[in-house]
């Protein structure tokens, strides 16, 4: 399985800089952002749209990654706090099941040995 994970990172990584050396004069071309909202106005610096590109790109991937960090540890909680519920459950049916021929021959045994 790791050998397709590297095989496919390597494959993202040759279709990426095919796309940047075919799309070379498109994404060198500078970029200002602007937002206009109830009256104020705000414009970023020009930048090349590779960046503009790459930040979104990046971004996205950092919120993705705290979103299932997040997810995880809810899932870890819930599943520790399942855990418990299943411990108490299995002493509950432990604490209710007859006794068998063997607990009764032990536990005969030892009363005999302390009389």
């Amino acid at each position: 399985m790791r050998y397709l994970k590297v095989l496919g990172l390597v494959a993202l990584f040759f279709f990426s800089m095919l796309f940047f050396v075919q799309n070379h004069e498109i994404l060198i071309q500078e970029l200002a952002l602007e937002l206009k909202v109830f009256g104020w106005h705000y414009q970023t610096e020009a930048v090349p749209f590779y960046l503009i590109t790459l930040m979104a790109f990046v971004i996205g991937a950092l919120l993705c990654t705290l979103y299932f960090f997040l997810e995880r540890i809810r899932l870890s909680k819930q599943c520790r706090q399942y855990k418990k519920e299943v411990d108490a459950l299995e002493r509950e049916v432990a604490s209710l099941r007859p006794k068998t021929m063997d607990e009764y021959t032990t536990t005969e045994s030892t009363d005999n040995i302390q009389n």
